[in-house]
Parts: structure tokens; C-alpha cells; sequence
């Protein structure tokens, strides 16, 4: 699975949970290394993951604006490129 390439699989979780700016910006700057980015964020937006920590280089919020944004540009498209499948 994606997962187990994932950069952030070493580092500490904590660093993931947002409300505190230092953090967020630690763990984006791992997921600007990672090599499943794409599909981390595909997962997330896949399964309405929009709490409040980051993944596939985002927050919770600036997940639920893309969503948003993408909605419009059929969302379930997206999510099918890597491979899931959503719910109407």
C-alpha cells in the first residue's frame, strides 16, 4: 500500500495535529518530500477527512476548500485516479 512509502511514517504524529503553527509547518515540509503525496491527499478527500490535523500536505480546512473548489469539477473523477471510490 502507499502508506508504507510515505515520509511521514517515522516521524512524530504529533507533529500532524494542527493549532500550532511550527508544527503545521514542520509536517508540511515533510510532505513536501514524500512520494505519496498524491494519493495521501486523494485518500483524505476520498474519505471527507477533514479534521483537523494535516495530510497530503494540507489542514483539515484547506482540505474542505479544495474539496470545495473541486467539487464543481467532478470530485469522484479525481478520487478515481487513485483509486476510490465515492460515495454520492
Amino acid at each position: 500500500m502507499w502508506q508504507e512509502s510515505a515520509a511521514c511514517l517515522t516521524a512524530d504524529s504529533s507533529l500532524f495535529l494542527t493549532g500550532v503553527t511550527s508544527r503545521v509547518l514542520k509536517a508540511k515540509a515533510i510532505c513536501e518530500t514524500c512520494p505519496v503525496i498524491d494519493e495521501c491527499l486523494a485518500f483524505a478527500l476520498a474519505n471527507e477527512d477533514f479534521e483537523p490535523h494535516v495530510y497530503g500536505g494540507m489542514t483539515g480546512d484547506e482540505r474542505k476548500a479544495l474539496a470545495q473548489e473541486i467539487e464543481d469539477a467532478n470530485f469522484a473523477e479525481y478520487a478515481a485516479e487513485y483509486g476510490y471510490e465515492v460515495s454520492a
